[in-house]
């Protein structure tokens, strides 16, 4: 038992790493060196960090592809897309064989298939590489070809998310949902109960810039009816909810409006409806525009991807036992904690119930006094008897510790300004990835908790049976000796410490994403985008362009803080 004991412990150090290390430390310094527009040294980090053909092989493709696409890689950008996309798909139609061993030990250590809007925005970024390419294009055929990529990259983003509104419903069925007398007794209900947050509200249930870069896509093609279409549905998401959802610019609402009357005129047949559109939709200043958009023109898109997604991270919560009131408790360690772990505590686990409030005061000794408000009880009531049964309260002990993701409140990015001659127009917020995922993560934190406690409890109990098998006991509460209880000890060490939570995210996606539109006179204009940043001062971002008679260029930057700007 000794050369076993000192193997457990000279392991002690290795699983801790194991269970401790989050992703984005993981992959921290290819990030720097990509926001300093060291694409190679960015390049290099993540292939030595993350495995082509390992449970992070999906996000090998997604954080090399955008490395390439900052670096204006655009063909080798979609290679890699293409093949996560490959992936995702993959992932998400087959059933993982090896859950056991994922419970055992840490959802880290199964395959990352990526979040529904990750997998939305693989097809987004394929569409603009198509679309750099066919700017780039020498001949003809090859820049029609490139425009017919981008056209399948749009079609592909609209069964995505035509597949996502028939399962979570579009914001006008949410509206309707929302309206029914049923549904406002229960919001009653919940909220005497304590559950603040409705998790139907942050869902990802549509994407409309998604739909709008879809729009242009068909719009270069020449297909002004399917730009229509998409236009529409992009104007339809924003102002059904998205842009309220995720803390967007109004006007891209009015932005997307505009497009839709524009390309009714331009597709013809729609004579009085798109004038009773504009009077609807649009402002006096807007209608009065719609003449300078003309055939005989050109356009400019501005795309600001801005700052850098979010990192999820890992809160450590302390689970422990009180048979007084046959429950299960469960706080956040208050020793190296910061105020956003405690407030993602408190508003998505802590007892906000008068019921809650009044188990947790009774679950809580004077000893080991911990504040009302940072406490989740879970009641078992008749289950009692059966977790005792099974060894599952004495397993657990004392306490346990449980992992679940959380992330840091969100952070706003400063405006950007367009200046193109002696015009100077701001550009609109169109959507937000950080707010995305950050609401992801909140829809899914019911899931998190449960299934860490579930993880937490079972690795225990396994641990505890263990311990008995090989010290002979039999697991009815008898005394055994010194060495079996540092047995125990080691067992249950081991398991926690290899207990982690899901911290995977793309996060070479940016945190926000800005768009401008204009029409200019066909010839040669100077750019300018000057971009402030959260951490003070600007970036100033330029690029000359020669417009020609029809054209719709799209202006591509990158805006990160503190380094040079790295504008396409």
């Amino acid at each position: 038992m000794r050369h076993l004991f000192r193997a457990l412990l000279i392991s002690l150090p290795l699983m801790f790493l194991a269970g401790c290390a989050t992703y984005g430390a993981g992959v921290n310094g290819a990030i720097v060196d990509a926001q300093q527009g060291k694409y190679e040294e960015s390049a290099a980090k993540i292939e030595k960090a993350l495995s082509p053909t390992g449970n992070d092989r999906l996000l090998y493709n997604l954080e090399l592809g955008m490395v390439r696409y900052l670096e204006g890689k655009y063909a080798e950008s979609n290679q890699l897309l293409e093949s996560a996309e490959r992936i995702a798909e993959d992932l998400e139609t087959r059933r993982v064989g090896d859950e056991l061993a994922v419970l055992m030990t840490n959802p880290r250590l199964g395959p990352y298939p990526g979040a529904e809007f990750e997998r939305v925005l693989i097809n987004y970024y394929k569409s603009l590489n198509y679309l750099a390419l066919a700017e780039q294009s020498t001949t003809r055929n090859e820049r029609l070809d490139n425009l017919e990529a981008a056209r399948v990259e749009a079609r592909r983003i609209i069964i995505k998310l035509n597949d996502i509104n028939s399962r979570k419903g579009n914001y006008q069925q949410k509206k309707d949902k929302d309206e029914r007398t049923f549904s406002k007794i229960m919001k009653v209900f919940n909220l005497l109960l304590g559950n603040f947050v409705d998790t139907d509200d942050w869902q990802y249930r549509d994407d409309a810039l998604a739909h709008y870069m879809a729009g242009v896509s068909f719009e270069m093609n020449g297909e002004y009816d399917d730009a229509r279409i998409s236009y529409q549905k992009a104007a339809e998401a924003y102002e059904g909810g998205y842009a309220k959802q995720y803390f967007l610019d109004s006007s891209i609402t009015d932005q997307a409006w505009f497009d839709v009357v524009r390309m009714m005129r331009r597709a013809g047949g729609y004579d009085n409806e798109w004038r009773a559109l504009a009077e609807k939709k649009l402002s006096e200043k807007q209608r009065a525009e719609l003449d300078d958009w003309g055939a005989d023109k050109a356009q400019l898109i501005v795309l600001e991807d801005k700052g850098i997604a979010p990192q999820r991270k890992e809160m450590n919560l302390e689970m422990s036992v009180n048979p007084h009131i046959r429950s299960l408790s469960l706080s956040p360690y208050f020793i190296g904690t910061d105020s956003d772990e405690l407030a993602w505590f408190y508003v998505l686990y802590a007892d906000k119930s008068l019921y809650g409030l009044v188990t947790a005061y009774l679950n809580v000794s004077r000893a080991t006094f911990k504040p009302i408000f940072f406490t989740k009880t879970v009641p078992l009531g008749p289950l009692w008897s059966q977790a005792e049964s099974i060894g599952l309260i004495s397993a657990i002990g004392n306490s346990l510790r449980v992992t679940v993701p959380y992330y840091s409140r969100p952070q706003h990015e400063g405006p950007s300004q367009l200046q193109v001659g002696n015009e100077k127009l701001p550009l609109l917020e169109a959507s937000s990835p950080g707010m995305i995922a950050v609401q992801e993560q909140l829809v899914n934190a019911g899931e998190d908790i449960r299934a860490a406690l579930a993880r937490a409890a079972f690795k225990a109990l396994t641990a505890q049976t263990a311990t008995n098998a090989l010290t002979g006991n039999s697991g009815n509460g008898s005394s055994g000796d010194g060495g079996q209880a540092l047995l125990s000890f080691a067992g249950k060490l081991l398991m926690q410490l290899t207990d982690a939570a899901e911290t995977r995210n793309w996060l070479l996606l940016p945190n926000e994403i800005r768009l401008r539109r204009v029409a200019l006179e066909p010839g040669e204009h100077q750019l300018e985008l000057v971009s402030d940043k959260t951490t003070g001062g600007q970036q100033v971002h330029r690029e000359q362009v020669n417009l020609q008679t029809g054209d719709i260029h799209l202006w591509r930057v990158r805006t990160f803080d503190g380094v040079k700007p790295q504008g396409k």
